[in-house]
């Protein structure tokens, strides 16, 4: 007892040695002694060079298994978001060089592999980028990601006309969900857990012929439906108030058997051995 006794007040009298001298206004403060109470840091180990040597030497197929995407669309995506990311950073705080910033959370987004031993980075500096890529993405995303014009449409069918085995011609978009795996929240667990048995929310996109989201609703849980998410989501709205607009005359949506059978939405036949040969 009289030994914890004597911890606590070493402890206690170490912390008002460092309150007094963090206090004082003399010029020659003690950092050797706050180094010793703090203990030696020690860099981790870290790859050099694997951005300015490493990535340039990848083959266009080893940078999209990395990144997930080509080097083409990343050249154009970081052509785009540069100025925005170089503007966005701290005043008075030199930020990280656009092209790191952007290949670390595409990095942390598409692969679980470690972010630090490659890219020499820390945890608030990554963090700090995280925030400052997903802003701008978020910022330009309405000019990326939208609904076609009425003229556009007319050659989107034809395009899906044309890989149709059956020439079935006014599709101007297909649409599905996809699952996207998160941690399991500490709240509704189990609102989340899908039907293959793990967490994530759910993506709904609609693609046009050249496998380019044209519109994208997320958030819903992923034990949630296909048919509720898409009858909750806006384009599903927007149709409804505006179909001249975005499913004018004859086009419609394809979807698999999961969607409601609409004017603008047609789904497949659902064989249960009765269908005609048409059909």
């Amino acid at each position: 007892m009289l030994d914890s006794m004597g911890k606590a007040m070493n402890n206690e009298e170490k912390r008002k040695i460092v309150l007094i001298d963090i206090d004082s206004s003399d010029d020659e403060f003690d950092y050797e002694f706050i180094n010793r109470l703090r203990g030696n840091r020690v860099k981790p180990f870290r790859v050099q060079g694997f951005i300015s040597q490493t990535i340039p030497n990848f083959t266009h197929k080893q940078f999209q298994q990395h990144f997930r995407l080509s080097s083409t669309s990343f050249e154009r995506c970081l052509q785009i978001c540069a100025p925005l990311l170089k503007s966005s950073c701290v005043e008075g705080r030199k930020g990280s060089d656009e092209r790191l910033q952007l290949l670390s959370v595409i990095w942390l987004l598409a692969t679980p592999d470690s972010f630090r031993v490659r890219f020499d980075i820390g945890k608030s500096s990554l963090h700090d980028n995280f925030v400052r890529v997903t802003t701008v993405l978020h910022r330009l995303s309405p000019t990326i990601i939208n609904w076609p014009e009425v003229e556009k449409m007319n050659q989107i069918q034809l395009n899906f006309g044309k890989m149709s085995k059956t020439c079935l011609n006014n599709i101007i978009g297909v649409i599905d969900g996809s699952y996207i795996a998160i941690p399991a929240p500490k709240k509704s667990a189990n609102s989340h857990l899908t039907r293959k048995c793990f967490h994530a929310i759910t993506l709904q996109a609609v693609c046009d012929d050249k496998l380019r989201i044209i519109d994208a609703f997320a958030g819903y849980p992923g034990s949630v439906g296909d048919r509720r998410i898409f009858t909750n989501s806006l384009i599903y709205e927007r149709i409804l108030q505006n179909k001249k607009r975005y499913a004018p005359g004859q086009y419609f949506i394809a979807a698999d058997k999961a969607y409601p059978i609409l004017e603008w939405c047609i789904p497949p036949y659902i064989d249960r051995g009765t269908l005609s040969e048409q059909e």
